[in-house]
C-alpha cells in the first residue's frame, strides 16, 4: 500500500518506511489504520482532523490518498 498525505494543498509522498496494521474494533465493521506518531507530530495531526480518501488502484497496487479537510483548534481537547 502506498499513501499520499495532503495537508493544506501540499502534497506528501511518505517515502519513509512506515508500516501499519489494518484493525477492526469489535463490533463495527469499519477498518482501522493507525497513523505513526511521527507523522502526526511534524504535520500536527491529532484527534478530530477529519481526512477525505481517495482510492486509487493502478499497476496493481492499492494506494489510498488522505486529504486533511479539516483541522480542529487544539484548543478545543
Amino acid at each position: 500500500m502506498y499513501i499520499i498525505l495532503y495537508i493544506n494543498n501540499y502534497k506528501y509522498n511518505l517515502m519513509k518506511d512506515y508500516t501499519v496494521k489494518a484493525r477492526q474494533r469489535q463490533g463495527t465493521k469499519s477498518i482501522d489504520l493507525t497513523l505513526p506518531a511521527d507523522i502526526s507530530k511534524e504535520y500536527s495531526i491529532s484527534r478530530g482532523d477529519i481526512f477525505k480518501i481517495d482510492t486509487v488502484f493502478e499497476n496493481d497496487t492499492l494506494k489510498l490518498e488522505y486529504t486533511l479537510i479539516y483541522q480542529r483548534n487544539k484548543k478545543e481537547d
